[in-house]
């Protein structure tokens, strides 16, 4: 069986982290010399950890802890892989599992699904093995990858608190692991099958300075920047519609409205335990149940969300960046272009932005000029640093990118 997997890595990194020697007597390299161990998982090693961790993998065979701080990035489901037959991977697709079990930090009553309370820390809270947790992830990990029960549950009605040894970060506006970054008035062309120009707006800064925040909560005991996240109790999520978000509506470019991946309650079978995304499925393809509610970020004016740690160029926009995108034609014309995000850009001048019957400011009327874009660039990178989500050779770097960039030049 593919669950296989979780024990080999448990007990591979328990041997790097404490043996001497393997049991043919040859000596570790390392023989020791860990203090701390930290684990990174993107999109579906992420889910690999979250369900390593709930299953109780982070306890080795001697009840010694793996890893000590972990970050499960881009990541929101559990990883599907501990019964027959099953494939390590999936996008949420119809009828995968992965969504199915487990989904909070905290303990949770799934009344929606008829699941009794439980947190995928149950296993390692009764061992005292819980690691230091970062999660972080952005927005389309809401409109594709069904990030909305982690936040507010199954039934959508509150938020679900984080216990003390997790802090959640948000990176709003960004495609599946983050787009290209960089500072440039043109759009890029959309990728082959998406209707709408790829999504620009990075995560990887922001990533690298909570990374050196989360080896320090580990190794030295440093508290980490607070978690920064949307929120139902302050308003700060709604149903995916124009209408609940009010997002800019502009002539001839899409609506949200019917783009999110829907969350479904699926029966794969008596024989399937779902809380542990275990066991045996003897239904395929799952009866579904019923479809479930989920909420995503809100919007602005300029349909950019507005809870989270913002990138200096969401703080400093260019356009609109979109955690969905549309795809552009064939049978799945108009429906969710997989995990891209999508991005509209301002138009240049007022003038432009009337004539296209767009509601959103241009950059002409937001900036005037390139002087003060990039001042506006460098005070976002400041408090970005201030803050610690942002690295202070990064922030150099992103200045020195708006100084040389196209936006506004000449005027």
């Amino acid at each position: 069986m593919l669950g296989i997997g979780y024990a080999a890595t448990r007990d591979l990194n328990s041997f790097f982290r404490y043996a001497e020697q393997d049991e043919a007597g040859t000596s570790s390299l390392l023989g020791k010399k860990i203090s701390f161990a930290i684990s990174q998982g993107n999109s579906q090693s992420g889910n690999f950890l979250r369900s390593f961790i709930h299953l109780g993998f982070n306890q080795d065979e001697s009840g010694r802890i793996v890893f000590d701080g972990v970050n499960d990035n881009i990541a929101v489901r559990q990883l599907a892989m501990n019964f027959r037959f099953a494939v390590p991977g999936g996008l949420a697709n119809l009828f995968e599992p992965g969504s199915d079990g487990v989904l909070t930090w905290s303990g949770y009553a799934d009344e929606a699904r008829h699941q009794p309370a439980g947190s995928l820390l149950d296993r390692c809270h009764a061992s005292g093995t819980c690691p230091k947790i970062f999660e972080t992830f952005g927005s389309s990990e809401f409109w594709n990858l069904r990030a909305s029960p982690n936040l507010v549950g199954t039934k959508a009605d509150r938020d679900i608190p984080l216990p003390p040894n997790v802090r959640r970060y948000y990176f709003p506006g960004v495609t599946h692991g983050g787009g290209r970054g960089g500072f440039s008035a043109k759009a890029s062309k959309p990728s082959a099958s998406c209707e709408l120009a790829d999504n620009p707006n990075p995560s990887s800064d922001t990533l690298r300075a909570l990374m050196v925040a989360l080896v320090e909560w580990v190794a030295k005991g440093i508290a980490p920047p607070p978690s920064q996240y949307p929120r139902l109790d302050r308003g700060e999520l709604a149903a995916p519609t124009q209408a609940a978000l009010h997002s800019p509506v502009i002539p001839g470019l899409p609506l949200p409205d019917g783009i999110l991946n829907p969350l479904y309650d699926y029966d794969f079978g008596p024989d399937f335990r779902s809380r542990d995304l275990s066991g045996a499925i003897s239904i395929q393809p799952p009866v579904i149940r019923q479809i479930l509610p989920s909420l995503v970020p809100k919007v602005d004016a300029d349909g950019n969300e507005s809870t989270g740690v913002p990138s200096v160029l969401h703080q400093a926009p260019l356009g609109s960046y979109l955690g969905w995108n549309v795809t552009a034609e064939g049978f799945f014309k108009g429906t969710g272009c997989g995990l891209s995000g999508g991005y509209v850009p301002f138009a240049k001048t007022k003038a432009e932005r009337l004539a296209a019957g767009d509601p959103r400011l241009s950059l002409e009327e937001r900036y005037g000029t390139h002087e003060r874009y990039v001042a506006t660039v460098r005070t976002a990178a400041a408090r970005l640093v201030r803050d610690r989500f942002l690295l202070r050779e990064d922030a150099e770097r992103l200045i020195a990118q708006a100084e040389a960039s196209d936006v506004l030049r000449g005027n």
